[in-house]
């Protein structure tokens, strides 16, 4: 049984919205204002709750540039937030074929795994994540929780110390000094506790 520590309040996941640059597919690029412009409405309404909404507009994207990574990974992440996982996963792996080294669509779709409790492969995809971008908060939060989950202490309490210093968000700092107190104290020590939540899966992207 994996060790967690017991938490006071209920996480929830924040969306946010991050900047991303991407290269401009050939073909697409006398469409790239209104490629953004979906781009943005489709955000605009994840925002308000409107999922379908925000999938019409990125459908829109994909129709205008079949391989555009923001599209894929965004409808991605809103099939998540649906419970279609499998749509997710395939949208996640679209959005890494059309550009490999997207680092954010390896944290979304090892998110997925972690979600579901496939925590080998969610260690693998956010190691990939981070091979790509090392400094990458989320993704140490999120890939010590699967080692945890997987009773990997020691490589949990390294990872939760590296989040530690990249992270700017004090309350996810808080919680990763009590997971490594709680992991560096012992079974007996740790108190049973709801599985915690990733941290920045929802980061939709936008192009600059």
């Amino acid at each position: 049984m994996p060790k967690k520590i017991a938490a006071g309040v209920a996480l929830t996941a924040l969306l946010v919205l991050v900047t991303f640059s991407f290269p401009v597919r050939p073909g697409a690029d006398e469409n790239q204002e209104e490629i953004e412009r979906r781009l943005d409405r489709g955000n605009e309404l994840a925002l308000e709750g409107d999922y379908d909404g925000a999938m019409a507009e990125y459908h829109k994207v994909l129709e205008i540039d079949e391989g555009n990574a923001l599209a894929h990974n965004n409808l991605g992440i809103i099939y998540k937030r649906k419970g279609l996982y499998i749509s997710a996963v395939e949208e996640f792996q679209a959005a890494l074929e059309a550009l490999p080294n997207y680092f954010k669509a390896y944290n979304n779709l090892a998110n997925v795994y972690y979600e579901r409790g496939y925590y080998e492969d969610a260690v693998k995809y956010y190691n990939k994540c981070l091979a790509i971008k090392p400094n990458f908060a989320d993704a140490h939060w999120n890939l010590a929780l699967a080692y945890e989950q997987s009773g990997e202490d020691t490589r949990a309490v390294r990872h939760f110390k590296k989040f530690i210093e990249l992270s700017d968000a004090p309350t996810y700092v808080a919680l990763a000094q009590q997971h490594i107190d709680a992991l560096s104290a012992g079974p007996e020590e740790v108190e049973p506790a709801e599985e915690m939540t990733t941290y920045g899966e929802d980061a939709l992207d936008v192009p600059e």
